[in-house]
């Protein structure tokens, strides 16, 4: 009888760690909001489909701090100041800035009464004293109720009324709904205990928090994919504590979950042979998983795919590899199937996206013609992000999905561990390449100035911490492990991602305090203050470039806020040029624009200085993949100091004074210019346009080229053109 298509769909949990170990303070409140409208969720719906089996992978940090918001009640500004008595102005101020954070066209939008909260915060502005002490209660409710996941205030009486009455909520209110946060929260390991124990979950860890292991075992790893990389001055060579976190890994989720691990998702896929034969002596971890690229490095070919993104090489692909050394096995995710999960599904209709990933599993099963040998297609992704930016969180594309492949004879899904215990690896790789799942290499966290000199920084704080324990040698056990966990807190890739130069959104020197004060933390555990080199920034302001290329996806949600939040940090931007000297420009209107894509949708946002809701906003693209009329952007006479770039525009994407929507308009020549259809996916604040706009919309692929150009106008008059000289250029992916 011929094999099915075995599918593997595994979902990567992961948050940094929030918390100051010695205040307790959790700097950010997204472990508690995504338990409650996530993780629970996720493993809730297999309930219902049995016959679904799915891989889960929690990295150990992040069940450490649902463990502390379970059994400590931890708390985060977020939730105390939902529940305050009394509010400062400083309260209110966050509030505005923090109580609409989630996605305003799937949550905020479809819930009347928060969407009306949010146009009147609008229409106040900064003034917050024109806003009335039931504005705040009801602002409060609403945000720590829309973070809870849909099915589950359905299924709950209590919060589904909570829901229903939309307004004139009291603090008891608030309370309650904060209750049923930490309900929600016990729930959680408990629900995949029992997942596991049936056989229909199987769980997976990570290094403890989160480092990128080849870096650890040997700095010079990254040098494979990239030759002429710079790297640190300092040695950083510690296979000593790649170990220690594999260890400290497996020994919470053996705690927590009664047995050892079988698989290991390596932080961010990255993998080299140095931190693969680190589990050749441990018989903990039976296999891998990685990236499809860091496959095609290894053997030296890439995969090609036709038009509509399916393997041609789909046996090559679709199967496990032992690895060079040892017994461990390495299985590669395919990106297209993942990335659609990720990023393009949530902009179809739930029950289309459902079928066109069902087809594409029977295309794979068709294209490889093989019912004699079983093959694997992994499907890999983050399991907590991208459902904000479905309707109904994810649940109807889930349902439908996971029906159809119960249904479905020739399809079956499983997790790789079962598959692995039926079907060992066929085939062994005769080389191992180093890199990670973002862009095949390990850039984003090592060889840039600011990257090295947070590794420098480790490296002195923890050779200064080895000496001390060499001079105290009788030094208390605890007060030993205390300092040695703020060196493995500090080596987690998080901190090193946000000193990329192509990460730098202006939330980094955040990040750039709370890891110095990691470092900060190690001294004072021995006695010491710490050096002054710790307390200069490593991330120095103001060294912003004036342009940003693109370097990952993104699939931001729509806020209009006069800050770019951090789902903008893969996109590029580009601001306008400034003089320098003696002869100075003046004051510009427009601060910068940014532009990024995920595989479904193109995302642009226009920064001001001034408010920009008064004026006309208008974004230009083409593409040199295309072909057809072109048009000059509006208002060009109405500017005499402008030259226009030489080229002509394919797109306009334009937004009016007060307009909900965008037109989107294509080019018939000349000037002239007809509208094709109304954009829904925008958000316009007084300092901040943002629109989504379909790459099916346009025409466009992963892969096109894109030409762009933003104004503003006003009263037909041109006020401004970002890129002020020619225009920005960079590629979908």
């Amino acid at each position: 009888m011929p094999h099915p298509l075995y599918v593997a769909i595994f979902w990567h949990m992961h948050q940094p760690l929030y918390r100051n170990l010695l205040t307790g303070d959790y700097k950010l409140p997204w472990v508690r909001l995504h338990g409650t409208k996530d993780y629970l969720h996720m493993g809730r719906l297999l309930l219902d489909y049995p016959t679904i089996h799915q891989t889960f992978n929690f990295v150990p940090s992040l069940l450490e701090q649902i463990l502390d918001y379970c059994d400590n009640e931890a708390t985060d500004r977020w939730l105390e100041v939902s529940v305050k008595e009394s509010l400062t102005a400083e309260d209110k101020r966050f509030m505005l800035a923090q109580f609409f954070s989630i996605n305003w066209d799937r949550v905020v939008k479809p819930n009347s009464h928060y969407w009306r909260l949010l146009q009147v915060a609008n229409a106040a502005g900064e003034d917050s004293t024109l806003l009335s002490r039931q504005f705040w209660r009801d602002l409060a409710a609403w945000f720590n109720l829309a973070w809870i996941d849909p099915e589950i205030v359905a299924a709950d009486p209590e919060l589904r009324a909570l829901r229903e009455r939309g307004h004139g909520y009291n603090l008891a209110d608030v309370r309650a709904i904060v209750a049923k946060h930490y309900a929600i929260l016990r729930e959680i390991l408990p629900l995949f205990r029992r997942l596991q124990g049936a056989g229909q979950v199987e769980l997976t860890t990570s290094p403890y928090f989160h480092p990128i292991l080849p870096l650890l075992v040997d700095e010079s790893s990254a040098l494979m994919a990239s030759p002429n990389l710079s790297l640190p001055d300092a040695n950083v060579r510690w296979p000593e504590d790649a170990a220690e976190q594999l260890r400290r890994g497996m020994e919470k989720y053996q705690d927590l979950f009664g047995r050892a691990p079988r698989g290991l998702w390596p932080s961010e896929g990255a993998i080299s042979p140095g931190a693969v034969a680190l589990l050749k002596g441990r018989r903990t971890f039976n296999w891998v998983a990685s990236d499809e690229a860091i496959l095609a490095r290894s053997q030296g070919a890439w995969f090609d795919r036709d038009g509509y993104g399916h393997v041609l090489d789909a046996r090559r692909l679709y199967q496990p590899y032992l690895a060079p050394e040892g017994n461990t096995t390495l299985v590669f995710r395919d990106r297209v199937l993942s990335d659609r999960i990720g990023f393009v599904y949530q902009h179809m209709d739930a029950r289309e996206a459902a079928e066109d990933l069902i087809g594409r599993l029977h295309h794979v099963r068709e294209t490889l013609n093989d019912g004699e040998n079983p093959y694997l297609i992994p499907i890999i992704l983050d399991g907590e992000n991208c459902w904000e930016g479905y309707a109904n969180n994810g649940n109807d594309f889930l349902r439908h999905l996971y029906g159809r492949l119960a249904a479905d004879s020739t399809l079956r899904t499983v997790t790789i561990g079962e598959y692995l215990e039926r079907f060992p690896a066929r085939q062994k790789l005769s080389s191992l390449f180093s890199g990670s799942w973002i862009n095949q290499n390990l850039e984003t966290w090592i060889g840039e100035s600011d990257q090295n000199r947070a590794w420098e920084y480790l490296a002195r704080a923890r050779s200064r911490l080895i000496a001390w324990q060499n001079q105290y040698a009788l030094a208390d056990p605890d007060t030993l492990a205390n300092a040695w966990e703020q060196v493995y807190i500090a080596e987690g890739s998080d901190w090193f991602w946000w000193y990329y130069s192509h990460n730098k959104t202006g939330h980094e020197q955040l990040f750039d305090v709370e890891y110095r004060g990691h470092l900060a933390d190690i001294y004072a555990v021995m006695g010491q203050p710490p050096p002054q080199w710790l307390k200069e920034p490593i991330a120095t302001p103001g060294e912003r470039p004036q342009y940003r290329p693109v370097s990952g996806k993104i699939s931001p949600r729509l806020s209009g806020q006069q800050e770019a939040s951090l789902e903008w940090a893969g996109a590029g931007y580009v601001e306008p040029v400034t003089s320098s000297g003696t002869m100075q420009m003046g004051a510009s209107l427009l601060r910068r624009l940014y532009f990024g894509s995920n595989p479904a949708a193109l995302f642009l946002r226009l920064e001001a200085n001034e408010d920009v809701s008064r004026y006309q906003v208008s974004f230009y693209l083409t593409s040199p993949s295309q072909s057809g009329p072109g048009a000059q952007i509006r208002f060009l006479p109405s500017k005499a100091d402008f030259t226009p770039p030489d080229l002509a525009f394919a797109w306009e994407v334009s937004l009016l004074p007060g307009a909900e929507q965008a037109s989107l308009s294509s080019a018939l020549g000349g000037d002239v210019w007809e509208l094709s259809k109304q954009l829904s996916l925008v958000a316009v604040g007084p300092h901040a346009v943002e629109v989504c706009l379909p790459l099916a919309d346009i025409g466009l692929h992963l892969g096109d080229e894109v030409d762009l150009l933003a104004t503003v106008a006003k009263g037909e008059v041109l006020a401004e053109v970002l890129p002020r000289l020619g225009y920005v250029s960079f590629t979908l992916s």
